[in-house]
């Protein structure tokens, strides 16, 4: 395990997800922060694609040091949505976010990206620079939230020419969000 204590939490729950071949990616602020510039975060996003099966499996072999509803994972798991784990040692939450099986989200999945956190440290599955974006945007649509939009600039100012433009306009323009992205693209100044 990790010296540092949030990228402990996040390998033990990552070790139990790969054991039960759950595929996962961490998105939200952590992402954001990886891809951009650094951000502290309270809590972890993971989103993920899990069976009923699993959830009931993932439940049981979690330590007793993570908070967890076994019944709701397994609901989660069956229709979408999102559940949440508590690490008692740190205070640590981990939200599971079980995707929709959308043609975007099965992108997202299929196009994460296995990334080291440290120069020492562990490697987990994160969602593309270009598909926190789009999700930060989406999740801005909702909620009208400047947390969701600094976090997205932050990544198109790291990033720059570097992002895939053509992807992120044609996803933007399914999801509906074309007219933010052309702001958030101007606002970074590309």
């Amino acid at each position: 395990m990790s010296d540092d204590p949030f990228l402990d939490v996040i390998q033990c729950v990552v070790e139990h997800l790969d054991r039960h071949k759950v595929p996962y990616a961490i998105t939200g602020s952590v992402a954001s922060g990886v891809h951009g510039e650094p951000v502290q975060s309270q809590d972890v996003d993971i989103a993920l694609r899990m069976l009923p099966s699993q959830a009931r499996a993932l439940a049981a072999s979690l330590p007793e040091r993570f908070f967890r509803s076994a019944e709701h994972l397994e609901e989660v798991a069956g229709k979408g949505g999102m559940a949440n784990l508590i690490d008692s040692r740190t205070g640590l939450k981990i939200d599971l976010s079980v995707l929709e099986h959308t043609p975007y989200f099965n992108e997202v999945m299929a196009r994460r990206v296995l990334m080291p956190f440290g120069p020492h440290g562990p490697s987990f599955y994160v969602v593309t620079a270009e598909d926190i974006i789009l999700m930060k945007l989406l999740w801005r649509r909702e909620s009208r939230s400047e947390k969701q939009w600094s976090n997205a600039l932050s990544v198109a100012r790291v990033k720059r020419a570097r992002l895939d433009w053509k992807y992120l306009l044609a996803q933007a323009r399914s999801l509906g969000i074309e007219d933010d992205l052309v702001k958030l693209r101007d606002e970074a100044g590309i």
